[in-house]
């Protein structure tokens, strides 16, 4: 849990900042969008790669395996991230969040970890708790980018032009602090791992992982048409706020989607995961809806504000609905192949990059579309998994 807070921060200061280095390295409206596409990309092919490598290694061993390639991501990008080569290596190593959705394979280990430690009634509640930190630590580390932003690294002899945003550099020693954190990790959490097996997820859990990633993926697109970098870029174009506002604003944001992360336990155990998961999403994608018609920048922030109270309660519901209907072994596989699936974030930032490229009233439609596509997800979930419920509420 302290790592998970460790590593929002990171990202809430890195989805305030990317963007707008990328701009002032030179690169186009659309580049960034297939850029940060691509980032979503890179942690896709590490959260499938993450349950096969467990099949040979200790667990706490992939934990630091995935802490280094998050940390030389971070201090590849401070160095030269007006290299276009370079940036795609930072990029591909996978743990280079654009926002504050975390779809690193760190998280697929950390939920993994965290189900075989607790019981089915206290599942939820933990995951609540987990993801709240998170939140928190991404609302800080919001807080925290205008300020890093604004510091000027040092000259250093012989490095290539470019912003060099401390930002950057900060990200990448949080990878190296997450290293003891990993490191401290009881020998329980190694349990999971069971060599000799052909594939890392079990027959019977197939169709049931199959079909929660494919959901998963089409509310991740949509997720991927408003990660926050690009809101903020969105924001930054159409009202022209500073870097110290829209850091307050997604300050804000991410303090309220954590209250709605406090709330997601007691509402599952009296309404259960799936109804959580579903009922709550629906009016948040509304308000999401709502932003395309904002007049002015406080409306608009409002409406944001409005919709991370409600969108983050599928959060945790979701993650323990995925460790519950899959047995033991087939956990770390569970959750790195929904979360690879939830990767495809990256198809939505492109996509994005193209309508705040074509301007005019364009630049509005990711937000209507995202909400759309939300709702649709929503009752698709309730139609295939409603009959299928977790331990804690079978009669």
């Amino acid at each position: 849990m302290g790592a998970r807070a460790l590593r929002g921060f990171g990202a809430g200061a890195l989805s305030i900042v990317i963007a707008l280095d990328l701009a002032a390295a030179g690169y186009s409206t659309l580049g960034i969008g297939l850029l940060l596409g691509f980032a979503l990309g890179g942690a896709a092919v590490w959260a499938l790669a993450v349950p096969r490598i467990e099949l040979r290694w200790r667990r706490r061993a992939v934990f630091g395996l995935a802490a280094v390639s998050l940390a030389f991501g971070g201090v590849l990008l401070w160095i030269d991230v007006a290299n276009p080569l370079v940036l795609l290596v930072a990029l591909f190593l996978g743990g280079i969040v654009a926002g504050g959705a975390d779809v690193s394979p760190l998280g697929a280990l950390e939920q993994a970890a965290l189900a075989g430690t607790i019981e089915d009634r206290d599942r939820t509640q933990t995951y609540s708790v987990y993801n709240l930190l998170g939140y928190v630590g991404v609302a800080l580390g919001a807080l925290a980018a205008a300020p890093l932003y604004a510091l000027k690294g040092p000259a250093w002899p012989g490095f290539p032009p470019g912003p060099h945003d401390v930002t950057l550099l900060f990200y990448g020693f949080l990878g190296f602090a997450l290293i003891p954190l990993y490191r401290s990790l009881s020998i329980e959490v190694d349990h999971q791992v069971s060599r000799g097996r052909p594939s890392p997820l079990s027959p019977p859990s197939r169709p049931i992982v199959y079909s929660l990633s494919a959901l998963f993926s089409m509310d991740a697109f949509a997720g991927g048409l408003i990660v926050n970098s690009l809101v903020v870029y969105y924001f930054a174009t159409r009202f022209d706020p500073g870097v110290d506002v829209l850091g307050l604003v997604f300050f804000l944001s991410n303090l309220a989607a954590g209250l709605s992360l406090v709330l997601a336990a007691p509402l599952a155990r009296r309404f259960g995961l799936v109804n959580t998961m579903v009922f709550s999403h629906i009016p948040s994608n509304v308000f999401l809806i709502l932003v395309v018609f904002a007049p002015s920048f406080s409306i608009a922030s409002v409406l944001w504000v409005a919709r991370a109270t409600l969108s983050q309660m599928d959060v945790p519901t979701r993650q323990s609905y995925t460790q519950a209907v899959v047995p033991a072994e087939d956990r770390a596989a569970a959750a790195g192949y929904t979360t690879a699936a939830r990767s495809c974030q990256a198809f939505g930032a492109p996509v994005t990059g193209a309508f705040l490229a074509a301007g005019g009233p364009w630049i509005a439609a990711p937000f209507a579309l995202a909400g759309c596509v939300k709702i649709g997800y929503d009752v698709a979930v309730y139609s295939r998994f409603r009959a299928l419920r977790p331990p804690e509420e079978r009669p």
